[in-house]
């Protein structure tokens, strides 16, 4: 059969459906990646320096706070403390972000080829791990320069990534659904984040948290992640199992919910895009 190639945003795109489903779904997840990676900052005068910029005016905002207020933090050296949760939650809110119009913006190759429409918010997702990986330079620099050691428990490291990008999408694919009916949701993702950051561990410790309140506490699946960070980049620790298991259950339970409830929305996108 012949193949058919479409042209969006300067992307080409090979829809054959000699292929198998598989390559087709990689090769377009690939080039949407790529596309969004390289147009991410074009135009932009600080170009890939913003990855960096935003957590760090992060850091040391919470920074200036403590001076203000007392912010425990576990013993640890404030400035490692605060950009190691960071880190990650910059990733989870600039991903959730991006997720929310990932369909909107993609409207023009969504109406030309029949795939499977979680390849946009998944390809959101993985093109934030590029200022995931710019942010983390950062970090090293700050471990060097407090002197922390690493051991065999950064072995945990991709299990954590991988909590922490399902996490993202499982969220993330439920507001590309939903923003795509009604944009009321993808205006609402910055302030529901921001909300979101003062019952995350983000500028203090799970520690912190009063220990009749701390299993509800958990519910929040973004719990788990910075604090299994915390433990095996800063303390050289295996995280603790309580917390990883009830942040992993959570992305279980949301992606369960979010992703029947986006295959079914997704058979109505091309009618209101």
């Amino acid at each position: 059969m012949a193949s058919t190639i479409s042209r969006s945003g300067g992307l080409y795109i090979n829809a054959s459906s000699s292929g198998s489903r598989f390559k087709r779904f990689s090769s377009l997840l690939r080039a949407l990646v790529v596309r969004d990676v390289t147009s991410r900052y074009r135009r932009s005068s600080l170009g890939m320096w913003w990855a960096f910029i935003q957590p760090l005016v992060l850091m040391l905002l919470f920074t200036m706070l403590r001076g203000f207020v007392d912010i425990p933090s576990d013993g640890v050296p404030y400035l490692l403390f605060s950009y190691v949760g960071l880190v990650p939650w910059t990733f989870f809110t600039n991903a959730v972000s991006a997720c929310g119009p990932s369909i909107i913006q993609n409207a023009e190759i969504i109406k030309k080829i029949s795939m499977p429409k979680e390849v946009f918010p998944l390809a959101a997702v993985v093109a934030t791990l590029f200022d995931l990986a710019m942010s983390a330079i950062v970090l090293a620099i700050l471990m060097i320069y407090y002197k922390v050691s690493i051991g065999v428990s950064i072995l945990w490291i991709p299990f954590l990534a991988l909590l922490m990008v399902g996490t993202a999408f499982a969220i993330g694919i439920l507001l590309a659904g939903l923003g795509t009916f009604r944009k009321d949701f993808i205006f609402a993702t910055p302030f529901l984040t921001q909300a979101w950051l003062f019952i995350t561990p983000v500028i203090y410790p799970l520690s912190s948290v009063p220990e009749e309140w701390r299993s509800i506490y958990m519910l929040n699946p973004m719990v788990g992640v910075i604090e299994g960070f915390r433990a095996v980049l800063i303390k050289g620790q295996s995280p603790e199992l309580q917390p990883l298991i009830f942040s992993a259950l959570m992305m279980i339970v949301i992606l369960s919910i979010s992703w029947p409830l986006f295959r079914k929305l997704s058979d109505y996108f091309a009618d209101v895009l």
